[in-house]
């Protein structure tokens, strides 16, 4: 039958209890090197409110982490946040950018087109994207 959400949550807690360590400790604050410079600097720029930014991101982390059991890059946002800070976008501008993005990789997961993408796509092209970012 199906798994009620209460379930779900308590054995994905176990998953993340069981499977904690320093390693996974230290990958989970890897992104905080980029995403505070980014998200403050963006504030600065009038782009967003970083209270509000942060909390949403924790938010969608711990629910995508829940989910998925293991962490989402969020380098498409690194991107957006670069086009915020140099073309000062506003508020709605950098949310449409952030909903669409959001948007294309959700269709592209739940049709299963990135695995049309990932074939076609060399992984040196992939590497290069991800060291540029």
């Amino acid at each position: 039958g199906k798994e009620g959400l209460a379930s779900f949550v308590c054995r994905r807690h176990r998953s993340f209890v069981e499977g904690l360590t320093v390693m996974e400790v230290s990958g989970a604050m890897g992104d905080l090197g980029t995403l505070l410079p980014l998200t403050l600097a963006m504030a600065e720029a009038g782009s967003i409110r970083a209270g509000a930014a942060l909390a949403w991101t924790a938010v969608f982390n711990i629910i995508g982490a829940y989910q998925w059991d293991l962490p989402m890059p969020v380098q498409p946002m690194k991107t957006i946040a670069a086009a915020a800070i140099t073309e000062s976008l506003s508020e709605g501008e950098v949310a449409a950018a952030g909903i669409f993005a959001g948007g294309a990789v959700a269709v592209l997961g739940v049709s299963g087109l990135i695995e049309v993408v990932n074939r076609v796509v060399p992984r040196s092209v992939v590497s290069g994207i991800q060291l540029g970012l």
